[in-house]
């Protein structure tokens, strides 16, 4: 008889085609439910062995970065000052409005879920390994290191893209606070250097001290932010809102009221990308004082405060101004459509409305470059540690104990990267910002498939965890690879974006998919300087599994990643009975 070694065994049994092993989790759960116990055919003796999941990610590697350093909530003002709601809001507002009317405040409820769903993909991944690569680590483990490198470019491609859209919206910011009615070339390169060169200064002082400024500058915002909600509600109650506003009904949370599944659409493609950042707290998993698992609710807390946050300005900012495009203080006229906050701050408080807004405007700018380049410098430190890219990147500061190098790296490329482009035109700027959606959703959909496939093999022995870890983080995949390939249509109309076209296909999908892409041959070159990672030496393939119980039998056998014991290899006619047992519910 032909004998396989226990590493081959190994080997196929990772490899399981996963509809297959889906089948195979789905009868073990049905025989477990209903008689307690599995069994396999019997013809001889039997054994019983007591069984437990394990769901914790192993050859894991310390980074040198220092735990505590970062609080439960400063994590969570992290991923809130990452979705950067003042500046999200500002352009989110005129253009949601014009797309879905009085029914944006439903629209940002359901634009929310596929991204909740995502959030729950981060919360379950970071409890069993909060690592600092986040998805290029689970990526890597759940599917293979093809897969997480992607996701982690993909990762490293969004943050500095919006870096640059930042250092716009700041550049922009300055202007207005200056009272210039043109931005000379040097003020913007003056600017963005000032800019990219503080938040990447305040962010490589170490983890405590980014998050305690993060924490600040959010709090900050979200207090002028509520006081200029408040300032609008009271307005309205006082009968000084705009006359072409509707007066407020609970019409605008029914989502059958929404005009059409067009007027829909067009809301929910704006509204999905402003929840954006909120996994930027989990990226400081490593830092973050608690267990695995609260670090892993941070990201779900930043998500619910954020959508509340949404719905509320919202919903205030409808019932005052209203959507008449023939307004002048409506959302949807066609000079406030892309500075909605502004305007409204400008009617409430009066001509220094403009310099307040643009203040606030410029902080949520500020915290949300800080927030960004600190989740993208520990991707680059985690690809570098498990020797994904270069090793240089995987250095930690002694004293910061944070990755100077790759914090460094992140900002300059930044600054190269918006004053080049703002050299050649700043409609580039422009196209190169909306091109950041192809790499959102790239990478979360990353996160969510690692999740689904990661957790296949044991989630199904619980009906919660059956939804939470596998269908809904599938059903998050399948809507944002989706919006992703209507993106990508959009994208290469001529006509979409500033820019114009190159052969007659649109600047921002060319931006956007060269951009993405060009992590291919990027992956080649670091695959022929150093293969070790990409055949699995460095971050091996692993997925959770059920074992035995060191302690359940007299007898000693070997335990591996699956539902048997490799003695039970050498005994095909052996009868064992397994008795499952919860490591939730012992």
């Amino acid at each position: 008889m032909h004998q396989v070694s226990r590493n081959d065994f190994l080997l196929r049994l990772e490899k399981t085609p996963v509809i297959f092993d889906f089948i195979l989790n789905l009868c073990y759960f049905s025989a477990q439910r209903k008689r307690g116990i599995f069994y396999l055919p019997t013809l001889n003796r039997t054994k019983r062995y007591e069984m437990h999941e394990e769901t914790v990610m192993h050859d894991l590697k310390a980074k040198g970065l220092k735990k505590g350093s970062v609080s439960k909530w400063a994590a969570v003002t992290i991923g809130l000052a990452a979705t950067a709601p003042a500046y999200s809001l500002t352009g989110a507002l005129g253009y949601g409005a014009a797309g879905s009317g009085y029914q944006l405040p439903i629209v940002f409820i359901l634009s929310v879920i596929p991204m909740f769903f995502v959030a729950l993909s981060y919360k379950h991944l970071t409890t069993s390994a909060p690592d600092a690569g986040t998805i290029f680590t689970w990526g890597t483990k759940a599917v293979g290191p093809k897969f997480g490198w992607f996701g982690g470019w993909a990762l490293l491609l969004a943050s500095v893209l919006a870096g640059v859209a930042a250092t716009q919206i700041m550049v922009n910011a300055a202007a207005v606070i200056f009272h210039l009615t043109t931005i000379p070339k040097w003020f913007h390169i003056g600017v963005a250097g000032l800019f990219i060169f503080s938040t990447t200064y305040l962010t490589a002082l170490g983890a405590k001290e980014s998050s305690r400024t993060t924490m600040i500058l959010t709090i900050a915002q979200y207090g002028i932010l509520i006081a200029l909600a408040a300032f609008l509600l009271l307005r309205v109650t006082q009968g000084g809102a705009v006359s072409t506003a509707q007066t407020f009904s609970l019409e605008w949370f029914n989502p059958f009221a929404i005009d059409s599944f067009t007027a829909f659409l067009d809301g929910f493609l704006i509204a999905l990308f402003i929840f954006w950042g909120f996994d930027a707290s989990l990226a400081m998993s490593e830092e973050t004082e608690g267990s695995a698992e609260q670090a892993g609710r941070s990201g779900i807390i930043s998500m619910i405060i954020t959508v509340i946050t949404y719905v509320v300005f919202s919903t205030t900012a409808l019932a005052y101004a209203g959507i008449d495009s023939h307004h002048q203080s409506s959302l949807t006229f066609k000079d406030n459509i892309d500075s909605s906050i502004t305007v409204l701050a400008t009617d409430i408080i009066g001509t220094k409305g403009a310099s307040i807004a643009a203040l606030i405007i410029g902080v949520s700018a500020f915290s949300a470059t800080m927030s960004t380049i600190m989740p993208a410098a520990r991707a680059a430190l985690a690809m570098a540690t498990y020797r994904a890219i270069p090793k240089r990147f995987s250095s930690v500061n002694e004293a910061t104990q944070t990755p100077k190098f790759a914090t460094w790296f992140i900002g300059l490329m930044t600054l190269i990267i918006y004053s080049t482009l703002s050299l050649i035109s700043e409609s580039i700027i422009k196209d190169t910002i909306h091109s950041v959606s192809i790499a959102i959703c790239t990478y979360y959909s990353v996160a969510a498939l690692s999740c689904a496939l990661y957790f296949h093999r044991t989630a199904l022995n619980h009906w919660g965890t059956a939804v939470s870890q596998v269908l809904l983080p599938t059903m998050a995949a399948v809507v944002l690879i989706a919006v992703g390939i209507f993106q990508v249509w959009n994208m290469i109309d001529p006509n979409y974006g500033s820019s114009g076209s190159i052969a007659g296909i649109g600047a921002v999908f060319l931006i956007g998919v060269v951009a993405l892409f060009l992590g291919i041959p990027l992956m080649m070159w670091c695959y022929f300087r150093d293969p070790r990672f990409f055949h699995g030496e460095t971050l091996p393939l692993e997925r959770a599994h059920i074992v035995p119980d060191s302690n359940s039998d007299n007898t000693s056998y070997t335990t591996i990643p699956c539902h048997l014991s490799e003695s039970s290899l050498s005994h095909p006619t052996e009868q064992i009975e397994l008795s499952i047992k919860d490591e939730r519910n012992p």
